[in-house]
């Protein structure tokens, strides 16, 4: 048995060589090489070796978001794959490729061929917690990097890595970046800080070099109210600076101008050497019919605005004007106590459909309210044509008589709307004390209907110094007991009429709508007297111990003469459309709607159309059968009030100034608006024109406003204008002060 079993292993060997010979025999006659041939055959490593694979991560451990690179190397591979989303890498031979984990992560590259594959992992560890905040940083920039004292700059920061940022001198704690306007008066240094949750940045400092404004010479030079002083002088005595020798083409002209958000009907006033922010300054004041009120440096226009109050209350407006236009806030001319450093400002206002006046006191200092400011005006009196028995104060009336302080009270007074009013304030408490009105029981007629209203072509009230208060009225009925057209009124504290001088022919007057109010009253200085004139163009002096009341002629006037030096004329006949009476008067073409300036026994007086004609003051009289000078310059028709101004250095030195308005806005010939001029003449001889700003372009003041005149102080001159004409495109026109001096 065991012979068989070696035989057949012996034959199944036999076999299989005589197989394995055969196949390779078939290999050599497929590829034509002999059995005994010396090449010899290879596969390919990939295919018969089993791949091999590395992988690593740098850096290993890592804060969150922070981005980590794989390397792998390969041998054998056909192909490369790493999990978690990075994919097959290219060449599967070695490479490397960018991850950012956002928790630890491990890593597993494949490699694989047709003999198999093979792995290898790396882990990466991600730190989670939230690493401390960078360190911040700080900037600051200044914009521009030096200023005149009184002007602004503009202060901006900028920080990175910063929750906040601290800058001191006042402003303290403010966003990462930002900007803001400061205004130091004196050179400043500003450090900020920026800080996060647990660092704070190294400061970081910037100089604002700030040039001191020369303060001002001391004088006791102050325009507080309306014509320079409640006698309404219209005179500044105490002018050094501007001689009839320097107020010249080439020497004297514009220096600036300031724009504002409304027209200036009112007078600039003045004070000197007011401190506002820490800093001495003279001091222009402007207040606009958009009721707002101005202080500027009245020498230096890179100082510019010191500061700026609107009147108005949240959601008003204010009134919409028909005379003035477009709009009606501060018309009148306010007044100053210097005592107590306060203003006195009349507004008118729109709020909520209502309209409504307003009496404010200002401190000049600030221009903030003071306390108890500002007060609701009201007023009504007893009238027997009024409905219910009571006439009272509408908005229809308009408060252009500017306001006078006297003693404790404040005094203004309203036209415009029939009746007259004059209405007196406590100037402490702000509370009412009196009221006045010009005819409750008998009412106007005609096309303007009135009944003896306090306008005074925007002068204001005048004092004695006994207290008394002098008005004058508008056309209206007299009877000498409760009605006060066409008058000139004395009255006391309580403003009880105590004289008054009414013309013979105020029922003409009355008729004709010939003011008595459409000028001024001034007091002849070092005497008991006043002078008035109006539309009839007569200029009347009263005795104000005995005012004259109405008499034949007029003989209980002290003078009157008719302004041009001629005897008038009659006048067109005027019909009372009540009483079917026709009346018939003395008139003159030249209307007086200004008030004179006194200087050195002269007084000086406008006219519309006309020149300035001046009268010499003696013994209780004017030359008025030769007035003693004229002007050269023949004002046109619908200047609408040429008041002058003087100015001089004592009894020498005596400028006449005076605006010629030329078309004012809203004037009478309906014609388009032109630049008011500034003329000055030589007091002592009216024909020299000193100086004209309509000869230079670069001297043009701003539009024409009627009954506006100008003031002068401290070496310079100051007019209220308008920037804007009233169209489509300035629904809201801007006022212009402009700023005269020497050059």
């Amino acid at each position: 048995m065991a012979e068989w079993k070696k035989f057949v292993g012996r034959r199944v060997r036999a076999i299989a060589t005589m197989i394995l010979a055969a196949g390779v025999l078939a290999l050599c006659a497929c590829s034509g090489l002999r059995p005994d041939s010396s090449s010899t055959t290879t596969t390919s490593s990939v295919s018969n070796q089993m791949p091999s694979i590395q992988l690593s991560a740098q850096p290993s451990t890592v804060n969150a978001g922070t981005s980590v690179t794989l390397t792998w190397t390969s041998s054998n591979a056909a192909t490369v794959t790493i999990d978690n989303g990075v994919g097959t890498m290219q060449p599967a031979a070695g490479g490397s490729t960018t991850v950012t984990p956002s928790t630890t992560t491990t890593y597993t590259a494949t490699a694989t061929n047709t003999i198999g594959s093979a792995k290898a992992s790396t882990t990466v560890t991600v730190n989670t917690t939230t690493p401390p905040p960078a360190t911040p940083t700080v900037q600051l920039t200044l914009t521009p990097d030096a200023i005149t004292q009184g002007q602004n700059a503009t202060l901006a920061w900028s920080s990175t890595n910063a929750t906040s940022v601290t800058i001191d001198n006042g402003i303290g704690s403010v966003g990462p970046n930002g900007s803001q306007p400061v205004n130091p008066s004196v050179t400043t240094t500003y450090t900020a800080t920026a800080s996060n949750a647990a660092a704070t940045s190294t400061p970081f400092s910037i100089t604002l070099t700030v040039t001191p404004v020369t303060p001002p010479p001391p004088s006791s030079v102050n325009i507080p109210t309306w014509h320079g002083d409640n006698a309404r002088s219209g005179l500044n005595s105490n002018e050094t600076i501007l001689t009839p020798q320097n107020v010249a083409p080439g020497t004297f002209g514009r220096l600036f101008s300031y724009d504002v958000d409304g027209y200036i009907y009112a007078q600039p006033l003045y004070v000197s050497n007011l401190t506002i922010g820490g800093s001495q300054h003279n001091v222009v004041f402007v207040a606009t019919e958009y009721d707002s009120v101005y202080a500027f440096d009245a020498d230096n226009s890179a100082v510019g605005q010191l500061w700026k109050t609107s009147l108005l209350q949240s959601g008003e407006t204010p009134l919409k004007g028909g005379n003035p236009q477009p709009w009606i806030g501060v018309t009148a001319t306010p007044a100053i106590d210097l005592s107590t450093n306060t203003m006195y400002v009349v507004s008118a206002q729109n709020s909520g459909g209502t309209g409504t006046f307003r009496l404010h006191a200002l401190d000049i200092t600030t221009g903030n309210e003071k306390s108890g400011s500002p007060v609701a005006i009201n007023a009504s009196v007893p009238s027997t044509i009024a409905p219910g028995g009571v006439m009272k104060l509408t908005t229809s009336c308009l408060n252009r008589s500017s306001l006078l302080i006297t003693g404790n009270e404040v005094v203004f007074g309203f036209g415009g709307c029939g009746p007259g009013w004059l209405l007196a304030y406590d100037k402490t408490t702000l509370g009412q004390i009196a009221v006045f009105n010009s005819s409750p029981n008998i009412a106007g007629y005609g096309k303007y209907p009135g009944a003896g209203g306090i306008w005074m072509g925007g002068a204001g009230a005048a004092t004695d110094s006994a207290g008394n208060i002098y008005v004058t009225t508008g056309d209206g009925p007299y009877n000498n007991t409760d009605a006060w057209g066409v008058s000139a009124l004395k009255l006391n504290g309580n403003l009880t009429v105590v004289d008054s001088f009414t013309p013979y022919q105020q029922p003409y007057y009355w008729c004709k709508d010939t003011d008595l109010a459409s000028g001024g009253v001034s007091i002849v200085p070092g005497s008991s007297q006043i002078m008035v004139g109006g539309k009839s163009g007569i200029i009347y002096l009263l005795n104000t111990n005995n005012m004259g009341k109405m008499n034949t002629n007029d003989t209980g006037a002290a003078q009157w003469f008719f302004w041009d030096g001629t005897n008038g004329y009659t006048g067109p006949a005027c019909t009372d459309p009540v009483n079917g009476v026709t009346y018939y008067g003395q008139i003159t073409s030249d209307q007086l709607f200004s008030t004179g300036a006194w200087y050195n026994g002269s007084v000086y007086i406008g006219a519309d159309p006309g020149p300035i004609r001046q009268f010499t003051y003696s013994s209780g009289k004017l030359s008025s059968a030769t007035h003693s000078a004229i002007t050269s310059s023949e004002f046109p028709a619908g200047v609408m009030g040429t008041t002058p101004f003087v100015s001089s250095s004592g009894g020498s030195n005596g400028i006449v100034w005076v605006i010629d308005h030329q078309q004012p806005l809203q004037n009478s010939n309906g014609v388009s608006p032109t630049s008011a001029i500034l003329r000055a003449y030589d007091a002592t001889d009216l024909s020299k024109e000193l100086y004209n700003s309509g000869t230079n372009s670069s001297d043009a003041a701003g539009y024409g406003i009627k009954f506006t005149s100008p003031i002068v102080a401290n070496g310079k001159v100051f007019i209220g204008t308008g920037h804007d004409l009233i169209n489509t495109s300035t629904p809201n026109p801007r006022g212009e002060l402009d700023v005269y001096g020497l050059k």
